[in-house]
């Protein structure tokens, strides 16, 4: 059976946020046709909660395995060929009203597959106001692919459930990469759209990003290679899809991962892992070299003091990336 619009939640052991999640798909303006929470094993109340649902009718599909974030991400992605729209959203996470309404019909006119996103705001585990994912205008733009191929190669922010794939009833034409725990996103975004003939940007924020202790990042977070080491790693495929980097491309995404890195390692060591914070500048200089290093360990001090001395931005303890 074709629908127009699916979302699926992919979910494990998600009994703490995913009501909450459920509710805001069943207070669309414009619902989908199918509401599918793919239950990757959990062993808390995750089913209960889901058969208990009254406001949506949902559809339960339990996995005869974990299959990882990613793998049941992959999932997801085989309704594809079942649906005019796939949306994907993450248990913890939130829409606003007029998500479906206004992201929808800035693909209409797409005849292949395409990509329209928009603005997320950052949230606590409390349903507190952290911060935007950028400046809201209400404005809608199209974003050409090399541009938009350009920004993720930046990793610029995207948020999952803030996304909307027009799939037109074919396969999708990627999957979500299994060796990267916590940026296969990213890369997911940068190939989704080398095949989109739209892409839209919607400068509203009607999705909610949940920051938490229990994010799969911060879960991930002891890793080099997942937390630092591939966000080159996503730099590099990114900008393969645009056809390779330039000696003045190149300097900018080195001094925008040492960047990255510093805050993270600052993070951290805030955290009081102070050997870990090292290890963190160790790999990020090496990679950015020194001057380019120094140059952004300059723009991190002054983005914390701008950002959370003079504006008193609050931000949730265990996010290192920001």
């Amino acid at each position: 059976m074709q629908s127009n619009v699916i979302t699926v939640i992919p979910v494990y052991n998600g009994e703490k946020f995913l009501l909450r999640t459920l509710q805001s798909v069943a207070n669309q303006t414009q619902r989908p046709d199918r509401l599918v929470v793919l239950d990757n094993c959990s062993t808390d109340s995750t089913e209960k909660i889901v058969r208990n649902f009254a406001g949506f009718k949902c559809e339960l599909i339990r996995n005869p395995k974990n299959l990882g974030l990613f793998g049941n991400m992959n999932r997801a992605l085989e309704f594809a060929e079942q649906t005019r729209y796939l949306h994907i959203l993450c248990a913890d996470d939130l829409i606003t009203p007029k998500f479906f309404e206004t992201l929808i019909p800035a693909l209409e006119n797409c005849a292949g597959f395409g990509l329209a996103f928009c603005l997320d705001e950052r949230i606590d585990e409390n349903d507190e106001h952290l911060s935007l994912s950028g400046r809201v205008t209400d404005a809608v733009e199209e974003v050409p692919v090399e541009t938009y191929l350009q920004q993720k190669g930046e990793i610029a922010n995207q948020a999952l459930g803030g996304t909307i794939y027009k799939t037109n009833f074919q396969k999708a034409p990627v999957q979500f990469r299994l060796d990267m725990p916590i940026l296969a996103d990213v890369v997911f975004y940068a190939e989704w759209g080398a095949h989109c003939k739209k892409i839209v940007k919607v400068n509203a924020a009607l999705a909610q990003y949940r920051w938490h202790g229990t994010n799969t990042s911060c879960e991930l977070m002891p890793g080099i290679q997942p937390l630092v080491l591939d966000e080159w790693k996503t730099m590099q495929l990114v900008e393969a899809l645009r056809g390779g980097t330039g000696f003045v491309r190149g300097c900018k995404l080195k001094g925008l991962f040492g960047v990255r890195s510093g805050i993270k390692a600052r993070r951290i060591r805030q955290l009081g892992n102070k050997k870990y914070s090292r290890e963190i500048v160790a790999a990020g200089r090496k990679i950015s070299g020194l001057p380019l290093w120094l140059a952004a360990q300059c723009v991190v001090h002054a983005r914390e003091l701008l950002v959370y001395g003079i504006l008193r931005r609050r931000r949730q303890p265990q996010n290192v990336f920001g």
